[in-house]
């Protein structure tokens, strides 16, 4: 068993769901359903990023992807080709995704914006376009969370304690009195 067999029968399992439901609810059948959860066969993308909102997670999550910005990936999203997203290996959805968590995280870019320029540049069909709506969603949460822990990190270096008369003086008014 893999990582990802696992972690889909699990999920299912976790949402009560039979593998019948949830093939149905894929539009499969269940045989094939079956297939995935045993390792004999793999689901193509657009079938992944289904699995991922039915079982509400992430397709990285769903893949046992962590973020790790040391993956070579492009770093201008007008640079990436979408003509053929439906049929992009794991490794090119991680870089894609990748791309654009860097272009939101600068604030003034938001997700719409994004998926606009990427929609109109390489012309992508309804399914692509699901495909890409999964990655801007997941990339998004990502880019908001990096942003709010830098806002955090940047607070915390503001912060003094109580006791504390600069950054690099600890002494308590107690402890300067009693001396």
């Amino acid at each position: 068993m893999t990582f990802f067999t696992d972690k889909l029968k699990a999920l299912r399992k976790e949402k009560k769901l039979t593998q019948k439901e949830l093939a149905e609810q894929i539009g499969i059948k269940q045989n094939s359903y079956s297939d995935w959860e045993t390792g004999k066969n793999e689901p193509n993308l657009e079938n992944i990023v289904k699995l991922s909102k039915i079982l509400d997670t992430s397709t990285d999550e769903l893949l046992g992807r962590q973020v790790n910005f040391g993956d070579r990936i492009i770093f201008d999203i007008s640079k990436y080709d979408l003509n053929n997203l439906k049929n992009f290996s794991e490794q090119e959805i991680y870089a894609l995704k990748a791309t654009i968590v860097l272009e939101l995280l600068d604030e003034s870019t938001d997700t719409l914006a994004v998926k606009n320029r990427l929609t109109i540049k390489n012309k992508l069909d309804k399914d692509e376009e699901i495909i890409l709506d999964a990655l801007l969603t997941e990339a998004k949460v990502f880019a908001d969370e990096v942003i709010a822990f830098e806002k955090f990190r940047k607070a915390q270096r503001k912060f003094k304690w109580p006791w504390q008369k600069d950054n690099n003086n600890l002494t308590t008014t107690y402890s300067n009195n009693n001396e």
